[in-house]
């Protein structure tokens, strides 16, 4: 039984690999003599070290594991000279073919026998280093290596002076490693795209993590945004950036063929942005305190950045590049350490966010151990445990994130209807509208503040007289509001069984005694007849004003502390054109950013204005509470709402 399409293919590739690989190996000739390397340059490179007949029997040998690369003190310049044996079965156009394991961008010039037969880069004094691939090949012209002979190699190459120091402890970078070898330049080609297109198949699966908690941080963001939580907002802006710049480390390698300043210019970037997240995410999450460890988080990573840019864009060893380098390296070592510290305090303390401090401490762990030269050596999909741990951890940090936001979002909820329905019942403590009385003409004005007060007036009519009703319950929000309207409720019962304002408030106050546990309300009762009269009774609340003038009234105890109080009455009687003006604490007690209040002294001669102007007046000068402001004017006819 013949094998199924998809299983030949499966066959087919496999076989096709193998045959590559077998390929590659017969293309890979073993040196005749060993590498020997050699640090500076060689100004007269054609007559000198490019020479195949040059004795380098004195130059150093490279080990299995290569050789190191420059000291950063010399001028960045290393050769290395070998013997390879070319193929004779090479055939057609030949090409070299140089694999260099130094991670590092830098410059290089291959010779072979003598001739210059490819350049990387540019060297100094016009120094550009590029991002190279890690197989460079070159095609060689007629007559420089013939099938079946020996080949004499000389490699010139050049770092960038950064690319001369590894690390804070260590300043030494990693072992450079070369290999040759000389074939048909068509088949070389394809090896080395072979090779390029492999190295962006190892690195999918951080490419892939990296996209999605890109992808995840957006719909973070999205939610921030939505919710507005700063906390939120910052860890969607860590999802977005860290992956960024986990996911540029390795793309930068095989940007081949782009500056290496540029490359590393765009890295340092986002590894800023990166630490600007990390310090405001930990200190908001944390709610720390302290403002100048903040400010000395945020230092070090504007001071690296600083410093490793002035290293990335030096191409002469200089003290600036040095300077650079190890400033950058130990702000690096100050941030990480001051970042670990502030959330091991955090571990350590009360009403922190001890989950995201343990999180955030692991992240730190594989930059220590790497720091002291014992890094953990795992590996898994191409993830090293620094960013495995980031992942996970940082995952870990959004979910609880997310799930406090989600638990903060629904208690804002319920206070965004409770604040709803303060509102409306506000609209009724203090309506827009109010009734038609004849012979007066009643005007009010309402501006509330941030929160919903308990400011309120009421207008009950009865046959022969009007009761008016003017307060101020003590405290704020929807319980404010609604013993506000307790209070006008039981001040309609109470008035259809007497008129008379020291009665109802007497009456009035027993009632809210019963009915309320805690706080008080100011009340300002005034019954209104035809004639012109208007009897006044006050339970605590600012006395009126009569063309201007204050009032004298005897002021009882608010409502609802004490069972059993009379009130006293006092009767004005007004004539036409007079006006009467009651007012709340917000107008006298509005206050100016110096800190003067509106105060008595300004309320009289306001208080002939329109109700309108007097509560504009009080809130320009300041307003720090409620303000009501509420007008009589006694006009002997009715008049149309």
């Amino acid at each position: 039984m013949l094998p199924r399409t998809p299983e030949l293919l499966l066959l087919f590739a496999v076989l096709s690999a193998c045959s590559v690989e077998l390929v590659c190996s017969a293309q890979q000739p073993q040196p005749l003599a060993p590498l020997r390397f050699h640090f500076g340059d060689d100004p007269g490179a054609r007559l000198g070290w490019a020479n195949p007949n040059f004795d380098d029997g004195a130059w150093p040998e490279g080990g299995n594991d290569g050789f190191p690369a420059p000291d950063y003190d010399s001028d960045g310049f290393f050769w290395v000279r070998s013997q390879i044996a070319v193929p004779a079965s090479a055939a057609g156009t030949l090409a070299i073919e140089s694999q260099t394991l130094d991670a590092a961008p830098h410059v290089q010039e291959v010779w072979v026998n003598g001739r210059l037969v490819g350049r990387y880069g540019n060297f100094p004094p016009d120094a550009n280093p590029l991002v190279s691939p890690k197989m460079l090949v070159f095609d060689l012209p007629a007559g420089v290596a013939v099938p079946g002979s020996m080949a004499v190699i000389a490699l010139r190459t050049w770092n960038a002076p950064d690319d001369r120091s590894e690390s804070l402890l260590r300043r030494h970078p990693d072992p450079v490693n070369v290999t040759f070898s000389i074939g048909g330049a068509p088949l070389l080609h394809a090896l080395a795209a072979q090779d390029q297109d492999r190295a962006w198949l190892r690195y999918w699966p951080k490419f892939t993590f990296a996209l999605v908690f890109i992808l995840l941080g957006l719909a973070v963001l999205a939610l921030g945004i939505w919710v507005r939580e700063r906390q939120l907002l910052l860890c969607a802006l860590w999802l977005v950036a860290l992956p960024a710049f986990f996911a540029f480390g390795p793309l930068r390698s095989l940007l081949t063929g782009a500056s290496a300043s540029t490359v590393y210019i765009v890295f340092l970037i986002l590894n800023a942005f990166g630490m600007y997240v990390v310090v405001e995410l930990t200190w908001a999450v944390q709610r720390f305190r302290n403002r100048i460890f903040r400010v000395v988080y945020h230092l070090c990573w504007i001071g690296l950045t600083v410093g490793f840019l002035c290293a990335a864009t030096e191409m002469h060893s200089s003290a600036l590049v040095l300077a650079g380098v190890l400033t950058g390296n130990w702000l690096l070592f100050g941030f990480n350490v001051i970042g670990s510290g502030a959330n091991i305090a955090a571990l350590l303390g009360r009403g922190r966010n001890r989950a995201i401090a343990a999180a955030m401490v692991l992240i730190s762990v594989g930059y220590f151990l790497g720091l002291a030269g014992t890094p953990l050596h795992f590996e898994w999909l191409g993830l090293s445990f620094f960013t495995l741990s980031f992942y996970v951890c940082t995952l870990f940090i959004a979910v609880l994130l997310m799930r406090q936001t989600w638990t903060n979002w629904r208690k804002g909820e319920s206070l965004r209807i409770e604040f709803v329905a303060a509102r409306e019942f506000q609209q009724q403590l203090v309506p827009a509208t109010l009734p038609a009385i004849a012979g007066w003409r009643m005007e009010a004005a309402y501006l509330s503040a941030t929160d919903v007060g308990g400011d309120f007036y009421h207008v009950i009519e009865h046959d022969n007289a009007t009761i008016l009703l003017v307060g101020d319950v003590s405290g704020k929000g929807l319980k404010a509001a609604m013993t506000g309207l307790l209070t006008i409720g039981a001040a309609s019962a109470v008035a259809a069984q007497c008129s008379a304002p020291a009665q109802l408030l007497a009456r009035l106050n027993r009632e809210m005694t019963r009915l309320q546990k805690g706080g008080f309300i100011t009340c300002l009762c005034a019954r209104i007849a035809a004639d012109g009269s208007v009897t006044l009774a006050n339970a605590g609340h600012l006395a009126p004003y009569h063309n201007g003038n204050e009032l004298e009234l005897d002021s009882g105890l608010p409502l609802g502390i004490i069972g059993d109080v009379n009130y006293a009455e006092s009767t004005v009687h007004l004539t036409p054109g007079d006006t009467v003006t009651f007012l709340s604490d917000g107008v006298v007690e509005a206050q100016s950013p110096s800190g003067e209040l509106f105060g008595f002294d300004r309320t009289p001669a306001m208080s002939t204005h329109s109700a309108e102007a007097i509560a504009r007046a009080a809130q320009a000068h300041g307003q720090s509470d409620d303000i009501t402001v509420l007008t009589l004017c006694f006009a002997e006819k009715a008049v149309p709402a």
